[in-house]
């Protein structure tokens, strides 16, 4: 039996995107933040962008000059007038983190053993960081921003992966896990971690692509004293701090969503993918668009393919 049409928005979203990236380098974004002073910095293979408030120009680049070669799930973070960039190499295994701060200068600088996955920092400057499969166990790891020379172990495991992680307060923090070995079939879950007691204190959700289900969340963020987790199926589901699915706060198509950060009633997106543009040619774009939490989502549109 054939599979009937999918109900997605796959036209190249010209008018809905916020920043387009592709044409000014930024290809495959991950991560994005917003600096103290609103202008958007984005973390992708082609390197770190800074943009101004409305994105329509670039004020500070650090190109990668082989994007190829640069391994998935690049960072980027601003924290009291400091943006912490990391990304890894492939082949060298070995993830970069430099510390800038709103000018582009760096003042900072240290290569960490192993590709990184999730870098995130809570309101005391607490940052925390998860890296791709790496050896027999799964850590994560912490520092603080005023002196980020070493990395402590918070927590470690041999039966599943960590993955996307959030703070919610200085002692609290979750993280998304999948079970070993990494497939389709993995088992994935969402966990509470006591950062002093080094222990998960709940786990939650499971792997799925119905309400209260997670598949593959690429991002958490806190949203006010809920979290919301972005994961492959473009979902934005939010839950509450003691495990409870509460709703859907936005959707977008499957697959092209990579990260997202919470500002106000919005999320903005960073996203990639293969649409079909205004030739009916299909393309690989990269792009930053905002969406309503309020249960928005994309919808298929009539696009109009003349001059």
């Amino acid at each position: 039996m054939t599979e009937k049409p999918s109900n997605t928005s796959n036209h190249q979203r010209l008018d809905e995107m916020f920043i387009h990236l592709s044409p000014r380098g930024a290809t495959i974004p991950y991560s994005l933040c917003i600096d103290g002073d609103n202008n958007v910095w984005v973390a992708s293979k082609g390197g770190l962008f800074k943009f101004d408030t409305d994105g329509k120009n670039v004020l500070f680049e650090r190109r990668n000059p082989f994007p190829k070669k640069i391994s998935p799930y690049c960072q980027v973070l601003h924290y009291d007038r400091k943006v912490i960039y990391a990304y890894a190499e492939e082949e060298a295994a070995m993830t970069e983190l430099r510390i800038f701060n709103l000018d582009g200068e760096m003042f900072h600088e240290q290569f960490i053993d192993g590709k990184l996955f999730s870098l995130a920092i809570s309101e005391n400057g607490d940052m925390y960081m998860t890296k791709q499969p790496f050896g027999d166990d799964s850590v994560i790891y912490k520092t603080n921003i005023d002196c980020p020379l070493g990395w402590d172990e918070v927590l470690s495991e041999d039966e599943y992966v960590f993955q996307a992680v959030c703070p919610v307060d200085p002692n609290t923090i979750v993280v998304s896990t999948c079970s070993v070995p990494l497939n389709m079939y993995s088992k994935q879950s969402l966990r509470i971690v006591d950062v002093a007691k080094h222990s998960v204190t709940k786990s939650f959700s499971t792997k799925g692509q119905n309400d209260g289900e997670i598949y593959f969340p690429r991002s958490i963020q806190r949203y006010g004293d809920d979290i919301v987790v972005l994961d492959k199926s473009g979902r934005l589901q939010r839950f509450s701090m003691d495990g409870r699915f509460l709703d859907v706060v936005a959707q977008i198509d499957a697959y092209l969503g990579n990260g997202f950060i919470i500002e106000g009633e919005q999320a903005v997106i960073a996203c990639s993918g293969i649409v079909l543009n205004r030739a009916q040619e299909t393309i690989c774009d990269d792009w930053l668009e905002k969406i309503n939490l309020d249960g928005s989502r994309w919808i298929p549109r009539e696009v109009n393919y003349g001059a």
